[in-house]
């Protein structure tokens, strides 16, 4: 007899025998002492407990006592330490480190994410989450909000851009050193909780207190979509939230409204996201029964996904844009559209990371996001770069600037490495990122050290706010793209930014530098003035005629 059927007879019996002397009336128990009938409930758990241990004890395998008994000994080690160390210790950073540690064993992309941090990991890959729906900087220790997103609760409440935020539910954030962070813990929060902004506005000059209920704010992850020449359109991804192909199938619908029957799909920088809306996207130019991609680990059986009948951009001409900052979900779109013959690849060397990771959520709240799988493009390539012992592969991108190889292509880079055929003959490469049809050298024309040094200040960002202050109804026109088409930086406009930037920022005037670089600095005026007029799409639309790669993308489709 089993010890779990044991377990229930013997509860059946002694229920048994406790319903039938219980029924005495009187209270009485056929002579037995009260004392054992309240103690059957002690002896049912104590039985319980009896059996399980048997049973645990009897199929437990060498295997499992041997985890158990090093898991305990983890426990003991952390338990010593903070029991006997010199110095006081944190139980719970001891605990985090060790998981780290033995992920980083594995490969450099399983990943453990602590509870405090799992919301604010997932917010880019939802594509939302809960605040009051405005853009900011922080200048002169003020929070200054730059924009306020169209539709959202701040806009509603009647909140403007340039407008001062010195306290948030009475608590004064003006003058304190607040941070990035300080500002999200509190403007962010659960959708529709309250909260109170006092804001100081220029004209009015006077606080003036504005509730607010929070809402569902959107991460966008398509930066824009324009017509950049004829019937040529480009659209940005910035990553594949869960979105993202809702997004990109409408970015394509306004774009053909407007006349595009050739697309540039810009996917630099773009690290990645969730597998399933990047297989979308790449589906929207693949005929139905095409290969997208297939994933398999020693744990997780082949898995293969295939195109359908719904895209709407199965005959459209494609140029697909990738650099070094592509990596995962952008690789599994340029690998599957290069695999399948279907878009020329244009640009650098992407990142190469071809590991799948799953996430798993840990009772604490904490998740741990771990490789289960590799993933394979059509032609069976595996993308991901070396990793491992004697391999630095953090700073493979910066390894790539020192050899050259963002200067001209490294035809040895897959010297070794396994080749495969794509359905028209052409050969593509495994194990390290995906390889461009065209390569396209890192712009380097119009750059100087006194270009460096303003880039790399806040010169852009502070004094386009400031002139925003005070010009900002000057600007009246309908969109950025009339903004794009009409507006010119001035020659006294461009005097006065460079005047700003000596007095405030401290950046010494070059005349050779200015004359190598005048129109990057001009181009860049105009598109960080756009970014606060519009938001960050409108950047990306004025640095349209600069961008080197676009502009072979066009000849290319040409």
């Amino acid at each position: 007899m089993s010890e779990e059927y044991t377990e229930i007879k013997v509860e059946q019996y002694i229920r048994k025998e406790y319903s039938s002397s219980s029924s005495n009336k009187g209270g009485g128990n056929n002579g037995a002492p009260n004392w054992i009938i309240y103690s059957i409930p002690l002896l049912l758990v104590l039985v319980a407990v009896l059996f399980y241990n048997i049973g645990a004890s009897k199929y437990k395998t060498p295997e499992t006592v041997e985890r158990e008994q090093k898991l305990s000994r983890l426990s003991e080690v952390i338990q010593m330490v903070e029991t006997n160390y010199v110095d006081s210790v944190d139980v719970d950073e001891l605990y985090e480190s060790s998981i780290n540690g033995m992920l980083e064993k594995l490969d450099p992309h399983s990943v453990y994410i602590a509870k405090d941090n799992v919301e604010a990991s997932n917010e880019q890959l939802q594509g939302h989450f809960g605040g009051v729906g405005i853009r900011f900087i922080i200048l002169r220790d003020t929070l200054m909000i730059t924009n306020v997103i169209q539709g959202g609760p701040s806009q509603k409440a009647g909140l403007k851009s340039g407008d001062r935020i010195v306290k948030v539910n009475d608590e004064n954030i003006a003058s304190i050193g607040l941070d990035i962070e300080g500002v999200h813990e509190r403007l962010k929060g659960k959708f529709a909780s309250n909260v109170t902004l006092s804001i100081y506005r220029l004209e009015d000059k006077k606080i003036k207190d504005f509730p607010i209920l929070r809402g569902d704010i959107p991460l966008p992850s398509v930066d824009g979509a324009y017509v950049v020449e004829g019937d040529i359109g480009v659209i940005k991804i910035n990553s594949f939230s869960s979105l993202t192909d809702v997004e990109f199938d409408e970015a394509v619908t306004k774009l053909k409204k407007q006349g595009v029957k050739k697309l540039i799909m810009d996917l630099r920088h773009n690290g990645g996201g969730y597998m399933h809306t990047a297989i979308n996207v790449a589906d929207e130019f693949l005929t139905n029964g095409k290969l997208i991609v297939y994933t398999e680990g020693i744990n997780s059986p082949k898995y293969e996904t295939f195109a359908t009948s719904f895209g709407q951009c199965d005959d459209m001409p494609l140029a697909v844009l990738i650099n070094s900052g592509s990596a995962s979900a952008s690789e599994i779109v340029s690998g599957a559209l290069q695999d399948n013959d279907r878009a020329i690849i244009i640009g650098r060397r992407s990142f190469g990371k071809g590991l799948v990771q799953r996430p798993f959520k840990l009772p604490d709240g904490s998740e741990l996001r771990l490789t289960v799988s590799r993933y394979y493009t059509p032609t069976g390539r595996s993308i991901q770069k070396p990793y491992g012992e004697g391999i630095d592969y953090g700073n493979d991108i910066y390894d790539r600037y020192e050899n050259g190889e963002l200067q001209e292509i490294d035809s040895t880079i897959f010297e070794d490495a396994p080749q495969f055929k794509t359905p028209k003959g052409k050969t593509v490469y495994g194990g390290g990122g995906i390889m461009p049809d065209v390569f396209v050298p890192i712009d380097t024309a119009g750059t100087s050290l006194y270009l460096t040094a303003l880039n790399y200040s806040n010169a852009y960002r502070n004094f386009c706010f400031d002139y925003l202050d005070q010009h900002r109804t000057e600007f009246k026109y309908r969109d950025e793209v009339e903004y794009n088409e009409k507006f010119q930086v001035s020659e006294s406009l461009l005097e006065e930014f460079l005047s700003y930037a000596e007095t405030n920022e401290e950046i010494t005037r070059d005349a050779g530098g200015l004359k190598r670089s005048k129109y990057r600095i001009v181009n860049y005026l105009k598109a960080e003035l756009a970014t606060y007029l519009y938001d960050g799409s409108a950047r990306y639309l004025v640095n349209l005629p600069l961008d080197k790669e676009i502009q072979v993308a066009i000849q290319e489709l040409k």
